[in-house]
């Protein structure tokens, strides 16, 4: 086990050997020693006893016995520590309340100040950073992990427990190089408490920052153009959600408007129900308008359909009667033809004889 450079007070935590105190030179008691102890106390008492006497005798009227300033009180300080210990003192009432007055700026980074004074001062002290040789700071810090590492390892480990290779003699290296000669048990008790004792320096330590920049970086986004762009942009919406977004639903009003109205205008009104009852009415006059014309158009097509039947039937029957005039005339001529011939041959046959 190392020891550190410690005071005086701090010997026994480390485990150092204390200081052998000086011991008392005794002197040798001799009858003449005796004697004189013997007869300067009888002379002493002698002394006392007559001085009492001369006293009572001399004072004959008591004096009045002056008041110690340590033992009068302040008046009527007796009742008001009654009053004190009273179950409804108010004295121990607490008063609390959900308000109070805005704290001055200055005055709380003052104690934000010294509450992070404090705790700087806390963290060294518990560190061991700090000397405290004079018992400034009412805080034995060493003592206090001392005392809990001890409870800790002998809850962990009791005599019982221990085992023979406990008890074996070991060789190990400590924290600082040396070559210690100990128990397993007083082994591994040395490398907990160095192990306890690197955890509390890393806990102590600060945390690394985690915005560091290591190495070359090109830092793009240090200036950027478009911010006070993206800034005026934002202004605007911030004005613009002022008023209700979206606005609230309004209808066209015609009483607004100083115009000329066509026939089919119309004024639909301003209550959602109407409205809406309005709109439907309108849809079904469209529904029955489109209905009583596509049924028009119907009776239109099928009359044209009709006439272009009888159309053609006319004309099928002007082409057959053209057909049968052409060949009635036709037959006609064909039969002429050979009554004349057979007429010109009777006249040249009546000639020739």
């Amino acid at each position: 086990m190392s020891y550190r450079n410690t005071s005086a007070k701090d010997a026994p935590l480390y485990g150092a050997p204390k200081p052998a105190k000086k011991q008392k030179s005794s002197r040798e008691i001799n009858s003449s020693n005796t004697l004189a102890f013997t007869s300067q106390l009888e002379s002493l008492i002698n002394s006392g006893t007559n001085t009492s006497s001369r006293s009572t005798t001399t004072s004959s009227r008591p004096r009045a016995k002056k008041e110690d300033i340590f033992a009068s009180h302040n008046r009527n300080v007796k009742k008001r520590a009654a009053r004190d210990l009273e179950d409804d003192s108010p004295a121990f009432d607490q008063k609390h309340s959900t308000s109070s007055e805005a704290l001055d700026s200055s005055a709380w980074h003052r104690s934000k100040r010294k509450m992070e004074e404090k705790a700087r001062l806390y963290a060294a002290m518990k560190r061991g950073d700090v000397g405290d040789e004079n018992d400034t700071h009412l805080v034995d810090f060493d003592r206090k992990w001392a005392d809990q590492q001890n409870k800790q390892l002998s809850d962990q480990s009791s005599p019982e427990d221990e085992s023979d290779s406990d008890k074996e003699m070991v060789e190990w290296e400590d924290e600082f190089g040396r070559t210690r000669t100990g128990t397993a048990a007083q082994r591994a008790r040395e490398q907990r408490l160095a192990q306890l004792g690197s955890e509390a320096a890393m806990r102590s330590r600060p945390d690394m920052p985690t915005n560091l920049i290591v190495g070359d970086t090109v830092q793009a986004s240090a200036f950027n153009p478009d911010e006070p762009v993206a800034q005026q942009m934002a202004d605007l919406a911030a004005k613009r959600d002022k008023s209700l977004t979206p606005p609230p639903d309004t209808h066209f009003d015609s009483s607004k408007e100083i115009r000329q109205k066509g026939v089919g205008f119309m004024q639909f009104s301003h209550d959602d129900q109407e409205r809406k009852r309005q709109f439907e009415n309108l849809e079904m006059e469209r529904a029955e308008t489109e209905r009583v014309r596509a049924e028009r158009e119907k009776r239109l097509k099928d009359r044209k359909d009709e006439i272009e039947k009888r159309r053609n039937a006319i004309r099928q029957k002007q082409g057959k009667k053209q057909a049968d005039d052409f060949l009635t005339g036709l037959s006609k001529e064909l039969g002429a033809q050979p009554a004349k011939e057979e007429d010109a041959a009777v006249k040249e046959n009546t000639e020739d004889s």
